[in-house]
């Protein structure tokens, strides 16, 4: 009830969801690991959706898609001229997220420079803009995600034990595809019918091989995989079963 964005009902799903309704009540920041396609911002929406923050805003940074110079401006904004391109003040996502929740995802990717200053950031509950000389406080609830084991990290020198520490305080791990194989049938027919509306194709089912097939399959890509595989199944299906 309430988990609309999942499909699932495995024993493997009820304790995801347990641990969902528990942390939203919190304002304990939350690590969710998990392989790549399982999830991760699914789950961290499902927080957000399910806490006193539900209407404020939700802001998501994919810490893989920025260089580290771009991504302390976004995070931490900057004034007018502090560098080469600030053509004008912007403020950041620690600001823009402030009374609601901050998704750091992949946070693995952030630099050992960044992850200095995001700890003391995250600490002092105050950030400086770049260029700027007054800090500003804000209040958000931080999630942070990634596909890597932050524990090896750490130990290679990679990651900053101290903010492993400081983001790692409730651990959510999601579960991958292949170790909650009851739920594939559910997420099958779940997106044959989305892509079957979407495409609005005259597809009715799918052959008992075809689902013996799919069930035994690993799916190293879990389920951004198997969405992947059915949209290409439905829009290439010639009759109207798969």
């Amino acid at each position: 009830h309430g988990f609309d964005e999942f499909v699932g009902e495995s024993r493997e799903m009820q304790k995801v969801y347990r641990r969902i309704i528990q942390v939203a009540a919190t304002d304990s920041t939350v690590l969710i690991t998990g392989e790549s396609g399982t999830g991760k911002e699914v789950a961290a929406r499902a927080i957000h959706k399910h806490s006193s923050r539900r209407d404020q805003p939700f802001v998501a940074v994919d810490c893989t898609a920025l260089a580290e110079n771009l991504l302390e401006s976004e995070l931490f904004g900057h004034v007018k001229g502090s560098f080469t391109g600030a053509m004008q003040t912007k403020m950041g996502l620690l600001m823009v997220a402030d009374g609601g929740t901050l998704f750091l995802d992949e946070v693995s990717n952030i630099s050992l420079s960044t992850q200095a200053k995001l700890l003391r950031v995250l600490q002092e509950r105050q950030v400086t803009p770049i260029g700027g000389t007054q800090p500003v406080s804000f209040n958000i609830h931080l999630v942070a995600a990634t596909n890597r084991n932050l524990k090896t990290m750490v130990a290679e020198g990679k990651f900053r034990e101290d903010l492993f520490f400081r983001l790692n305080i409730i651990p959510l791990e999601l579960p991958p595809l292949r170790e909650r194989k009851g739920d594939i049938p559910l997420l099958i027919r779940h997106f044959m019918n989305k892509f079957v509306e979407e495409v609005g194709k005259d597809v009715r089912g799918i052959s008992p091989d075809a689902m013996h097939f799919l069930e035994n399959y690993s799916y190293p890509g879990n389920v951004r995989e198997l969405v992947n595989t059915i949209e290409r199944a439905v829009v290439l299906c010639e009759g109207d079963v798969i």
